[in-house]
């Protein structure tokens, strides 16, 4: 929320009033006034919110241990049970390959929407 906040206070009022004047709405001032100057924040955030849910392992592990059962299993925590647990190294580092790569597959769509627009 601090970084939603502190982007908020970027947008400059006088593009909100030049909309105002100009007859936009409460929601058109958001969509074409507000939303494109914090699009970066809120993509940066995404991001690192993303990775950091794909790469959760102690706290679930420290509480539950990935249970019960498998109810709170992740991939992380499943890659480290297979590796060390039921000793299958190859298939734990087969699962922390893949979520690897479904982390890069999500900053690279985050990269791209950050990427500057071209006039």
């Amino acid at each position: 929320m601090m970084v939603y906040n502190a982007a908020l206070s970027e947008v400059p009022p006088e593009l909100i009033e030049a909309a105002t004047i100009d007859g936009a709405g409460a929601w058109q001032r958001f969509i074409r006034v507000t939303l494109p100057v914090i699009r970066r924040s809120i993509s940066t955030n995404l991001l690192l919110t993303t990775l950091q849910t794909l790469g959760v392992f102690t706290l679930i592990w420290v509480m539950t241990g990935g249970g019960p059962g498998t109810q709170s299993s992740t991939l992380p925590v499943l890659a480290f049970q297979e590796a060390f647990k039921f000793a299958q190294v190859g298939y734990g580092t087969a699962i922390a390959v893949v979520t690897l790569l479904i982390g890069a597959v999500f900053s690279a769509v985050y990269i791209r929407i950050l990427k500057p627009e071209v006039d």
